[in-house]
């Protein structure tokens, strides 16, 4: 098995979603003949970068760039304001966005070995400015194949349930940000689950919109999705929360404070189904594991142990062989490791000027 191809079965196990894995191939198997195959990955910017935004983006990234795939990181203000993050403006989401987020995601990036050099990082607004009638022609074409109650529906992916009572801005995102896919000529789009209706409906009117908008997809009509898995809450409740703390890691945090919200994290003894400490594990730790994933115990707890899978792994918890203060200890001493890059990065002082500029945004909003 080529090299290649061994990244390609890495992410169509790790990855939640590819839509279509047969799709997918053909795309890359198009790099070798020359094609440039453009990625995207959109964010709002709404906040502090934690690992499963940050690390999970970055590891997909990873792959993508040694199969030869063009990465571009795409940095949503005109959708942060609509959806009302940071202090509402486009201004600010711009500048944070500019600032600390992408110095965030790169270094992301460089924890897990990226070339974030190589990564495109693109500001909507600037590149809507570009060709405002384009764009704006291609928000309405999406919204015209499309209907409200898929709109209604779709706001989901905006943190929002349907049937709330938001503001009419509010129905525009979902055509916006798969305006976005079109605009760019992206041909592989990519987010967590969390966007996947996005990217339905995406996939659902490509082939409705004009030609001239399908230059760029390899004269399949549409681009392909591909989803990470949404990684769980310390606390054991649902997704983590840039608005608690204690419920995620975020990439500039010290050794310290990654250590104290792993310890005190949901981690029920044989509890396979609902465990964030296992979901990190297997996620973040086991995507593309080199060496063995080592406890360290007392031998009067049966010592030191290995395992060479996530699956030997979960079958000893599972099995009451592993406890889970020491897998806590084990993902801690993991976590701090991999993100000792990014700590780094944020050392430096014209970066960490830039979270101080994040820090008096968000002590302002309270």
């Amino acid at each position: 098995m080529t090299e290649k191809q061994e990244i390609i079965n890495r992410l169509k196990a790790n990855l939640a979603e590819i839509i279509t894995p047969e799709e997918f191939e053909a795309l890359i198997a198009r790099v070798d003949a020359g094609e440039k195959i453009t990625h995207y990955i959109g964010f709002e910017i709404s906040g502090y970068v934690h690992i499963g935004q940050g690390i999970m983006s970055a590891l997909v990234i990873k792959d993508l760039q040694a199969l030869g795939v063009h990465c571009t990181i795409w940095l949503a203000d005109w959708h942060t304001a609509i959806n009302n993050k940071l202090d509402g403006t486009k201004e600010t989401a711009a500048k944070i966005g500019k600032g600390y987020f992408t110095e965030a995601m790169k270094a992301c990036l460089l924890a897990v070995g990226a070339d974030g050099n190589a990564v495109e990082f693109r500001l909507a607004s600037e590149w809507y400015a570009k060709d405002a009638m384009e764009y704006w022609d291609t928000v309405v074409k999406v919204a015209k194949n499309t209907t409200l109650a898929r709109m209604q529906r779709s706001i989901s992916i905006m943190g929002k349930e349907s049937g709330e009572d938001v503001e009419l801005a509010t129905l525009l995102y979902p055509a916006m940000q798969v305006a976005d896919i079109f605009y760019q000529d992206i041909v592989i789009a990519h987010a967590s689950m969390d966007q996947r209706k996005a990217h339905v409906v995406m996939r659902d009117v490509a082939n409705k919109i004009s030609p001239s908008l399908r230059q760029g997809f390899g004269g399949q009509g549409k681009p392909i999705a591909i989803h990470h898995a949404l990684i769980d809450s310390l606390t054991g409740d649902n997704k983590m929360s840039k608005s608690k703390p204690d419920s995620a890691v975020f990439v500039h945090d010290d050794a310290e404070s990654i250590n104290a919200k792993i310890k005190k994290a949901f981690c029920e003894e044989k509890n396979i189904e609902k465990n964030p400490i296992l979901n990190w594990t297997k996620n973040i730790l086991f995507w593309n594991r080199a060496t063995p994933f080592a406890i360290e115990r007392e031998e009067k707890f049966g010592g030191n142990i290995s395992f060479a899978s996530y699956e030997e792994l979960e079958t000893a918890f599972a099995n009451g062989d592993v406890h889970p203060m020491d897998l806590k200890s084990a993902v801690a001493q993991e976590i701090i490791a991999l993100l000792a890059p990014a700590r780094a990065h944020f050392a430096k002082p014209e970066i960490a000027a830039m979270k101080q500029e994040l820090d008096d945004v968000i002590a302002k909003r309270g």
